[in-house]
This record gives structure tokens, sequence and C-alpha cells, in this order.
């Protein structure tokens, strides 16, 4: 499918237009492979389980893709004794943003998404109607972790805070996407969290996966930055990690 993906591109009379770049991106984003279960480490002080962390402490967690349910342990680099944080529930990333993205089911309010899940981008909009949702612009071609990419820039027509995507780096060859920004409310006072995120092919199976996260806020000093360490894919966790239980 990527293969054709990559063709309709390159076949294209002349240039690719802006609108063909994000239908391609589109095409790939949702032929991704999901696994059952991502496994991956995060300091601890960018999510919102900070509190019950000493400083400098990673956090190991383990995601259900079906419905983004969460399990979180801390684990000692000294004596390999764990610590579990949390049972269920949803990961909330850096500045209360979700680690995962944003999305609107009809006309709901925005809520936790199920976290790298199959349609974490429902928002990206669907081929069809993407034109009635954002206004979408090439910027031009950037090198993102060594991948020569397309950079569009998105304008939501209406609804900014319900339609958040701003960037994305559409890898040349492939049509995957390697980065996207989006933007959204942080606080009361008008002050908004603009986030990063960073893909990448991981493990023997090359499963597309966030592989770096970022986030400041516009009026504040607010800014995180780090990598998701140790990804892997399990075939199975135990049903209890996705109990909904309290940090």
């Amino acid at each position: 499918m990527i293969a054709a993906l990559v063709l309709t591109l390159a076949q294209v009379a002349g240039p690719a237009s802006p609108s063909e770049i994000f239908s391609a991106a589109q095409k790939a984003w949702h032929a991704r492979v999901v696994p059952p279960y991502i496994s991956f480490q995060i300091d601890c002080a960018l999510t919102f389980l900070d509190a019950s962390c000493p400083r400098n402490a990673n956090v190991h967690f383990v995601v259900r893709t079906k419905d983004g349910s969460s399990f979180a342990e801390l684990v000692s680099t000294a004596t390999g004794a764990s610590h579990t944080l949390l049972t269920g529930g949803h990961i909330t990333g850096p500045l209360a943003t979700p680690l995962g993205f944003y999305r609107a089911v009809g006309d709901a309010d925005f809520a936790a998404p199920p976290n790298l899940a199959p349609d974490p981008l429902p928002v990206i909009a669907t081929v069809t109607s993407a034109a009635h949702i954002y206004d979408v612009t090439l910027a031009g071609e950037e090198t993102v972790d060594g991948r020569p990419t397309y950079h569009l820039v998105l304008r939501p027509v209406t609804a900014p805070d319900r339609y958040p995507l701003r960037d994305l780096w559409v890898e040349e060859s492939s049509a995957q996407i390697v980065q996207l920004t989006y933007d959204r409310p942080f606080d009361a006072a008008h002050t908004r969290a603009i986030v990063w995120y960073r893909f990448a092919p991981v493990g023997p199976q090359q499963i597309w996966t966030i592989v770096h996260i970022e986030a400041r806020a516009t009026t504040r000093p607010d800014r995180v930055s780090d990598d998701l360490s140790d990804i892997t894919f399990p075939a199975s966790a135990p049903s209890w990690y996705f109990d909904s239980g309290e940090p």
C-alpha cells in the first residue's frame, strides 16, 4: 500500500500539490500497523505522575492501543524494584497535554484520547472533507531526522480548538508523517500549548510510533522535551494493568 502511495505522489503531473501530499499522508497514516500494546519509558516529570516520582526518574508505561488504557510503574535503577503508579486511565503528557493526540468524536468536546490507537487523528479530516476543515499550504522541503520531507502548514477554516493540527512533515519517499505540531488551550489565562510529536519506524517490524515529544507554553516559560526510550511492542500484558485505579 505504501508503495502505491509513493507511486501516486511520483506520478502526478509536475510537483505534487499541498492537497495531494496531505491526502497521501492521510492514507499512509491509516495504513500504519497498530500493535496491541506499546511499551516505553519517559521522564516522569513530563507526565501528570511527577508528584509521585523522585527527581530525574523515568517511568515505564504500557499502553493498550485498542482503548488507550495505560499502566505505569516506577523502576529503581539501583535495586530493580518496581512500584506501580497507575493502572487504567489515560496518560497525560507535557504541559498537561495528552500523550497521544487530541481527538474529536462527532460534536463532543475534546477528551483524553485513546493514546496511540488506530485512529488518533480523526482531526486530520477525511480525504474528501480536508478542504473544508484546513487550508493546506506547502512551506517548503526540510530534512527531519535525516528524512527529506514536505513541510505542510495547516490553517483550520473554522473552530481552531476543535481542529488543532498546525504542521505536518511528510516524508517525500513514503508519505509517512515524520513530525507534526498541534496547538491547544493550556490555561484560563489564554495561554496555549504548542506540542510537537516526532515519529520513526521502531523494532524489527519497523512500526511507526512516537519517539520524541516536545511542548511549550505560549505566554509562560514552561518548555519540556524528551525522547521515548526502550520502545517495544509486547504481544500480551496482564489484564490487571488496565483495571481502573488511582495513581
